[in-house]
């Protein structure tokens, strides 16, 4: 028998019931329900296992992680239907130091747009060649929830237009449906978390992009960027947006915090700002060698994990917290190393007490529904 898609194991879903239960759920968006659905947890044997998306990853793509696991495979083999899959297109301007990454030179305009084409050109015949689903259109997404595995091709960060718009359409014609502001390497868009601020948040060409951006149908994504920008960008946004990978705190990042995680902390208040209008936090993979008071979560630590990311639906709210697992991104710190480690932190979200509604919302009807709405027709 060939194995459920929906299952970390070849075993067919239990309950035929349940699961076109959780498809029709999928189908119809499922925006509605309760903020926190705790609940007692289900024997394991008993509950379906809900598909799983991914806001951020990495995996497959040459990155200093150097994993060796194939993005296909993975996604098939454990219930992965929708992933945001991350080209940096920093990559070859940023270093990484003790203390964080850092910018070491500046963008060359034609290698880096070069770069770009070529790496939106190498996706694509992956894709293909992979069998997997493209996103492209609203449609895509139900039709991947339904059992089809689909990549989103992201952009983490902006840095390949180096302030041309038209850089920007000849991605999105390429396939580009998620746009990361910025990432480690200063821009003509807006300020990030990790270096001192120069624009006082989003440029004139940023406020310029977000707009472009949600008008061809491109997910806005927040994340690195510093509070001002994310602020302004909400002021201005028609549509909800994503912090895609990251953590919440009390106090927001400073670009002068002793270590590049620190720096990379989204404020509650803020957090809550985009919750309101309509986005998701993502919760990364981050797993810390000694863990801190602030970051509880250690290296191959799914359980911590799973507590980092209840905690934030504590906060937020469950219909605005999403797996943005950074797989294959955050190098040795990582707390979860494949999607079979993920599946493993959705049964530890079920232990520790959120609801089949809240698991369902978390584990992929979130990203489902951001993505949907920046797709859905003007």
């Amino acid at each position: 028998m060939s194995p459920c898609l929906a299952c970390p194991d070849p075993e067919p879903m239990p309950g035929g019931s349940s699961r076109r239960r959780w498809l029709g759920l999928a189908a119809a968006g499922c925006l509605a329900g309760p903020a926190l659905a705790l609940a007692p947890a289900m024997p394991a044997e008993q509950a379906p296992q809900p598909p799983l998306a991914d806001m951020h990853t990495h995996l497959g793509r040459r990155t200093r992680a150097q994993s060796t696991l194939d993005l296909a495979e993975e996604m098939r083999a454990h219930g992965v239907m929708l992933a945001a899959w991350a080209y940096s297109t920093d990559r070859a301007y940023i270093r990484s130091e003790p203390d964080g990454i850092h910018q070491v030179a500046e963008p060359d305009p034609v290698r880096i747009a070069r770069a770009m084409r070529e790496e939106m050109r190498a996706s694509r015949l992956y894709i293909e060649q992979s069998g997997l689903g493209l996103v492209l259109e609203a449609a895509d997404v139900d039709r991947a929830l339904a059992g089809h595995p689909s990549v989103v091709l992201a952009a983490e960060g902006a840095d390949f237009m180096q302030g041309r718009l038209a850089l920007f359409d000849e991605a999105v014609d390429a396939g580009l449906r998620h746009l990361q502001l910025v990432h480690y390497t200063r821009n003509a868009v807006a300020d990030f978390q990790t270096a001192p601020p120069r624009h006082g948040g989003l440029t004139d060409f940023g406020r310029e992009l977000l707009r472009h951006a949600q008008a061809r149908g491109v997910l806005v994504d927040l994340a690195h960027c510093t509070e001002e920008a994310v602020r302004q960008a909400l002021e201005i946004s028609k549509r909800p947006m994503v912090w895609s990978h990251g953590w919440v705190d009390a106090q927001p990042g400073a670009f002068d915090d002793r270590l590049g995680w620190l720096r990379r902390r989204l404020s509650l208040a803020t957090a809550r700002e985009i919750a309101r209008a309509g986005g998701v936090v993502g919760i990364w993979g981050l797993g810390l060698s000694r863990r801190g008071q602030r970051w509880d979560v250690g290296r191959d630590d799914a359980q911590g994990y799973a507590r980092a990311v209840l905690a934030t639906v504590e906060q937020l709210g469950a219909a605005h917290v999403a797996l943005g697992t950074d797989l294959a991104g955050v190098g040795e710190s990582a707390s979860v190393r494949s999607y079979g480690d993920v599946r493993r932190v959705l049964q530890a979200l079920r232990e520790g007490g959120l609801g089949e509604t809240g698991l369902a919302q978390v584990s992929h009807l979130n990203h489902a529904r951001v993505m949907k709405a920046a797709l859905a027709r003007a």
